[in-house]
């Protein structure tokens, strides 16, 4: 059965992005997460970012789905994700610098690669940071201590890495070599093969099992969710409605895990994006 949390009225937390230094005005919502050390641990967020957030250019050993629901979020020298569009980071590739675009507002995926490593939830985060800080200080995405006399600089999420995993990331090749930035309004909705349904099909990333669409269902019209074998996310655009008799409304977020599935009725028309992702195989 889903699982649905209703992202507009959950008041805002902290943030989750200590270790970048000086975070004035970030702010995230909890949605969901998964297990701690296991190579599909995954977080699912909502993220208020300032204009005045920054990050240096760096990569990570997981993937990340970053949707921007409003404003602009930088994530190269003049490249940004705009109000609709989504961004896809493969495992490995190099982003940044962010810096500036507009105040923002994103729905934010953040799961384990294809490489098997997995992914620091924000609890182990957090406890890493806070004993890092006791030799060192998190500055502007870099982590600073001192050694026998000598500034010793590390971009701060390695950091972290090491101090939680007693290794350093290994960094695989990369897939793709930069963020890909989907523009979902540029596509034109298509029939799905049930009546009063249409969809858009986003992106589709077949070496980390990873779909990408969008659903419509017209009003009074049905949309069967079938079992799979792949963890869903669906998040709710515009419209009203429910799934197995709960509220949908704009910004509800639902999880299905693998092996289930669920009935979804629109009361107006309802538009939803789905995030797609398998299982992590296990490492040879």
């Amino acid at each position: 059965m889903a699982e649905i949390i209703h992202c507009a009225q959950m008041p805002w937390g902290e943030s989750l992005v200590a270790q970048r230094g000086a975070t004035e005005g970030m702010a995230h919502k909890r949605l969901f997460e998964g297990e701690e050390g296991s190579p599909d641990n995954y977080m699912l967020v909502m993220s208020r970012e300032p204009n005045s957030y920054f990050s240096p250019r760096h990569r990570h050993p997981w993937d990340q789905i970053r949707f921007c629901l409003e404003g602009k979020i930088p994530i190269a020298k003049g490249l940004f994700i705009e109000g609709g569009e989504i961004g896809y980071f493969p495992e490995s590739a190099h982003y940044g610098p962010q810096e500036g675009g507009e105040d923002r507002i994103v729905l934010l995926l953040q799961f384990g690669g294809a490489s098997g490593q997995g992914f620091i939830g924000p609890d182990a985060l957090k406890q890493a940071r806070l004993e890092m800080e006791q030799d060192g200080s998190f500055e502007r995405g870099v982590y600073v201590r001192d050694e026998q006399g000598k500034r010793i600089n590390r971009d701060a999420y390695e950091a972290v890495w090491d101090h939680v995993k007693h290794s350093s990331p290994a960094y695989v090749e990369p897939v793709y070599k930069t963020p890909i930035v989907m523009r979902p309004d540029a596509l034109d909705w298509e029939p799905a093969g049930q009546a009063g349904i249409r969809q858009k099909r986003i992106g589709s990333f077949p070496h980390r099992k990873l779909d990408i669409a969008a659903m419509r269902i017209e009003e009074d019209r049905e949309l069967a969710i079938e079992p799979g074998n792949r963890l869903r996310f669906l998040f709710v655009t515009s419209g009203t409605g429910e799934i197995d008799g709960e509220e949908l409304r704009r910004w509800s977020v639902m999880r299905i895990q693998p092996g289930e599935g669920g009935l979804i009725r629109a009361s107006k028309p309802l538009e939803v994006v789905d995030l797609a992702v398998g299982l992590v195989d296990p490492p040879s």
